[in-house]
């Protein structure tokens, strides 16, 4: 699969096997994605491959626990109560996050300050350093993709716990995970969009903007 296809086939996966991912076939992951560009030079990041059982369980947990979490903020509360809304939340975070369990790898993608920014441009060191974070798990998703191997980016759902997510992974407080993600062998590859985007995801036309901010591909306003 060349990189085109890699990028364009690259989905969220929710569902995996137990199916082991080879020792060999990780390690070329972790070298596509330690070759992203990086902030000043600094490579102030780490990558955590977790396969103790254990702690894959632990994460995958905090996760899905995370994942309830998430849903339950984003989702309309309507006429249920907080604690009928609570417990649907974690009843569609256990239905589609469940396989997080088998999955035989975790990557945990790590933010590592280097401090080699002067005082005046701490703030905007660290924000140079987090999108390099970005750029290494994208090298990373569109590799495993590339391998038949799936994997979802996950932010949002471990923020409630960051903490213990350090304390589970023996991180120190300094350094961020700032994503991580299961990788595996997917039971299949979503195609296309979710039902729920296709009513509101914009297409490519409406956000290439030429020359000037208006003059979109559609020939309407992005």
């Amino acid at each position: 699969m060349d990189v085109m296809e890699a990028i364009r086939k690259r989905k969220a996966v929710r569902t995996y096997t137990d199916k082991p991912v080879p020792d060999s076939v990780v390690d070329d992951l972790l070298r596509a994605a330690l070759a992203a560009p990086t902030g000043s030079g600094s490579q102030a990041w780490s990558v955590m491959v977790i396969r103790d059982a254990d702690v894959r369980r632990d994460v995958a947990d905090l996760v899905i626990a995370g994942g309830a979490k998430y849903f339950a903020a984003m989702r309309p509360q309507r006429d249920l109560s907080d604690d009928e809304h609570r417990e649907q939340c974690e009843a569609y975070a256990e239905q589609i996050l469940a396989t997080y369990r088998l999955a035989p790898v975790w990557i945990a993608v790590l933010l590592v300050p280097r401090d080699n920014y002067p005082p005046s441009m701490k703030e905007g060191g660290y924000l140079d350093d987090l999108i390099s974070v970005a750029f290494a798990a994208e090298n990373l998703m569109v590799a495993a993709r590339a391998e038949g191997l799936g994997t979802v980016p996950t932010t949002a759902f471990q923020r409630f716990e960051k903490d213990r997510l350090r304390q589970i992974l023996g991180v120190p407080a300094e350094v961020d995970p700032v994503l991580v993600t299961p990788l595996g062998y997917p039971e299949s590859f979503p195609e296309g969009l979710p039902a729920a985007l296709k009513r509101s995801f914009r297409t490519w036309k409406t956000l290439v903007h030429d020359d000037q901010w208006g003059n979109t591909r559609d020939g309407g306003e992005g």
